[in-house]
């Protein structure tokens, strides 16, 4: 059996939850990690319990929604004591839904706070360890599926509502009590691990808005939808990954296998992104980032000083970086580039010689070159194909502005030195 000491060597870089086991194979503790190899390094936690592990186990996720929703399934089934006597005397948050109620609550609870006895109907979440993640995606959610957090029902809407946020509100007389449920049956399928679900009633909805010619509402619908979409996309069901080993290889294979028959390219293995950050053309930077089977490769990142100066033109910066890739034959040639932006980014990166599409932030379009013009593909929200493409466009964009904030730094500093 490999000792802590070996593993803690080989930790990757990724997203995931950790176990620490005893002698005996009995779980110490888990916990979840954005890092695992930052995370269990340097972890109080980890100096606390080392006399007693014998072995870190760990399971990489796809995203740390993911490892927060795994860590809370596995200390549900598995109860670890240090879990409560390593978390400062403060036990882990639990949600509770309401449903026992016409107008169902919306509560955040210690364990110590629960009712001692559970109504059949109600639903409950948890135990959570991260109490500011927790609420940090209750407040996320909180832009797609309205809910109220008044406790007492007063017969006036209640502050969040006066802000688009919670509707319709429970505590207005006269609210649509059938709505306000369907509302958190809602909020309780996505933190079910349904949120494929929730979605589609949500386009299903926003269908019969604009059909109907309640264009406002068709509106409010679609922004809910990319709001969902946004913030999980990356969610996958905990069950995925204690069902395998293998689970974010599976993920990505898949992701992979969708955007290669919805391209008509039969390999993807390598695919590299371009992305530009200036402002007003100063200290303008491109980026490029590589992906391998779905994994950022970050050995293989590029990144380029634009070297025209004080020239806000996206395009002609793309272009610019477009040709200096491929002006490396050492480099190994993608199976597909991606440039983050719409119809004139795609058209000033065309001369590479690979297989170009864009990615067009608005509506998440993807741009595909003809021979004449171009074809815009709108797929589901919820496509595998949709995920691979905006995690190397969002990794693309993050290494452009890390790079050009850092030349903004270099060149304020120079300023301030004169």
């Amino acid at each position: 059996m490999e000792t802590p000491e070996k593993t803690l060597k080989k930790l990757p870089h990724a997203p995931g939850v950790y176990l620490y086991r005893d002698r005996n194979g009995a779980i110490l503790y888990i916990g979840k990690a954005k890092d695992l190899k930052k995370r269990i390094t340097t972890s109080e936690k980890t100096k606390l319990l080392i006399s007693q592990i014998s072995k870190i186990e760990t399971i990489r996720t796809a995203s740390e929604f993911d490892a927060l929703l795994l860590e809370a399934k596995l200390i549900h089934d598995h109860a670890p004591k240090y879990n409560v006597v390593l978390k400062d005397d403060k036990s882990p948050l639990y949600i509770l839904l309401t449903f026992s109620e016409p107008l169902p609550h919306v509560y955040t609870m210690r364990r110590s706070d629960l009712p001692k006895k559970m109504h059949k109907a109600d639903a409950l979440f948890g135990p959570f360890q991260s109490t500011t993640m927790v609420r940090s995606i209750l407040r996320q959610l909180r832009h797609t599926i309205g809910y109220c957090t008044q406790k007492k029902r007063t017969g006036k809407p209640c502050f969040y509502s006066h802000i688009g946020l919670c509707n319709p509100c429970p505590s207005a007389a006269g609210t649509d009590k059938r709505q306000y449920r369907l509302n958190i049956f809602r909020l309780k399928n996505i933190l079910s691990g349904k949120s494929g679900a929730v979605i589609r009633d949500l386009e299903k909805d926003m269908k019969t808005a604009a059909r109907e010619s309640r264009f406002e509402d068709a509106a409010r619908l679609r922004n809910n939808i990319q709001n969902l979409h946004d913030m999980l996309s990356k969610k996958h069901d905990p069950m995925l990954y204690m069902n395998s080993r293998s689970a974010v290889e599976d993920i990505y294979a898949g992701e992979l296998s969708d955007l290669g028959t919805i391209l008509g390219i039969p390999v993807l293995r390598r695919i590299e992104c371009i992305d530009i950050s200036n402002t007003a053309g100063r200290q303008a930077t491109g980026s490029l980032v590589v992906m391998i089977d779905g994994r950022p490769d970050t050995g293989q990142y590029r990144r380029f000083r634009i070297r025209r100066e004080n020239a806000p033109n996206d395009t002609a910066m793309i272009a610019e970086v477009v040709t200096r890739r491929f002006s490396h034959p050492e480099w190994p040639t993608p199976d597909l580039l991606v440039i983050d932006g719409g119809k004139g980014q795609v058209r000033a990166a065309q001369n590479a010689p690979v297989p170009v599409i864009g990615l067009a932030k608005r509506f998440e379009e993807i741009i595909i070159p003809t021979e004449k013009n171009f074809k815009i593909l709108r797929i589901p929200y919820t496509s595998p194909a949709l995920h691979v493409l905006e995690r190397i466009r969002d990794e693309a964009h993050r290494f452009a502005i890390s790079y050009h904030r850092l030349l903004r730094k270099k060149a304020f500093g120079t300023i301030e030195a004169k």
